[in-house]
């Protein structure tokens, strides 16, 4: 007599439902409605900036706009004050950073809770308080373009100094400097040869933050009465929007230029580390 047994509950095949599939066409409209968001309005200001009743494509407003005597001094300014800021930056972050990783590692959360500081006061509040000290220590100071420096370094410093930290902490930095230093490598030695190749990628991104920061910063600069290039193209706007609309079109695509170059250059700099 045969004695049929019950299938288990697992076993048992559960009734099917219709569950809808799932829809593939939402990431690519979400990207393409990301897209025109992006350049929708740069598009729109260039055709704006290009053009003249009556003319299709005119370099005319352009051409007034950088008519302006005051560009060139404009241009220097920032172009100095970009070279100067990326360049204190990294002489501040990088060994700061590296000295914390190695003898203080208990002191990193507080100086990257301390580095967030910039993000929460207000750029007339710094000016404020930057410009009261520099009467007090250095009153020709706040005169120089040099005055701009240190304000710029502590603006970038918390999107900088993330990426400087990512860059420490994606690579064994305790392990590399003993087997160096048991090598008979010194400290110095250590950084040039052995830390900073390593670090490339992390000083390249923190160097692009830092120059699209100063490209654009006008709170500041307007502040402290220095005529940088966002000073520039605000003045001129009252005079000229057509040209400003052009000159910002031109200076969006040569910034996404250099930052496009600096990336590959680091990029490929680091393929042919890692090959060889």
């Amino acid at each position: 007599m045969a004695i049929q047994l019950d299938s288990p509950p697992s076993l048992r095949r559960l009734p099917t439902t219709n569950r809808p599939a799932r829809a593939s066409w939402v990431p690519p409209a979400v990207l393409v409605v990301s897209l025109v968001f992006f350049f929708a309005p740069w598009l729109a200001a260039a055709a704006y900036g290009f053009s003249r009743p009556g003319e299709a494509l005119s370099l005319g407003p352009l051409l007034e706009a950088l008519s302006n005597p005051r560009v060139g001094e404009a241009v220097g300014n920032t172009v100095f004050l970009t070279v100067a800021t990326t360049a204190g930056m990294l002489l501040l972050l990088v060994p700061s950073i590296i000295w914390l990783e190695l003898r203080a590692p208990r002191l990193a959360p507080i100086a990257e809770a301390l580095s967030v500081l910039p993000l929460v006061v207000p750029a007339v509040a710094l000016v404020n308080g930057a410009s009261q000290l520099y009467r007090a220590v250095a009153p020709g100071f706040l005169a120089s373009i040099w005055s701009l420096v240190p304000l710029y370094m502590v603006t970038a410093m918390p999107l900088c100094y993330r990426a400087i930290v990512a860059g420490v902490r994606s690579m064994d930095l305790r392990t590399l400097y003993a087997a160096a230093s048991s090598l008979g490598a010194s400290p110095g030695r250590i950084l040039v040869t052995i830390v900073l190749p390593n670090l490339r990628l992390a000083m390249v991104s923190a160097s692009l933050l830092c120059i699209a920061l100063c490209l654009s910063e006008f709170a500041m600069a307007s502040l402290l009465l220095h005529y940088t290039f966002p000073v520039f193209l605000v003045d001129v706007s009252s005079l000229s929007p057509k040209g400003v609309a052009a000159v910002s079109f031109l200076v969006t695509l040569l910034t996404w230029a250099l930052l496009a170059l600096l990336s590959s250059m680091s990029t490929r700099k680091n393929s042919w580390s890692t090959a060889a």
